[in-house]
């Protein structure tokens, strides 16, 4: 399903439970600035649309809809540390495919422990 600019600010803003003048007021501008965005008329200026992202918790891909939540940034991480990410990822596909799973649910526990021991350092 397709969900333009407006739709989405829309439905993000109500999780929130704010009002158009609520988020209006919480990114110094009136309801009727939020009101153009979510009908259309206009889009918001980068200053708006960070000011509008941090308000909603979402990234500014979230906002306008470039959610691509299947990259894993591995920046800043050692060339050991990349193909440990990637032997992970892989034994994660392979364990989706109940006729290819080469782990016991059991296993399969410890290694999402250990990785919220790392997570939690």
């Amino acid at each position: 399903m397709f969900e333009d600019f407006g739709e989405r600010l829309k439905r993000l803003r109500t999780a929130e439970g704010l009002t158009q003048a609520e988020l209006g007021r919480r990114i110094n501008r009136d309801d009727t600035s939020i009101s153009k965005y979510e009908s259309g008329v206009k889009l918001p200026t980068l200053e708006a649309a960070v000011d509008l992202a941090f308000e909603l918790r979402v990234t500014l891909d979230e906002l306008f809809g470039y959610e691509n939540k299947s990259n894993v940034s591995t920046f800043g991480l050692s060339d050991e540390q990349k193909e440990l990410v990637a032997r992970l990822i892989a034994l994660f596909r392979v364990q989706n495919k109940p006729e290819k799973s080469t782990l016991t649910p059991e296993e399969y526990e410890v290694i999402g422990r250990i990785i919220e021991v790392f997570y939690n350092i």
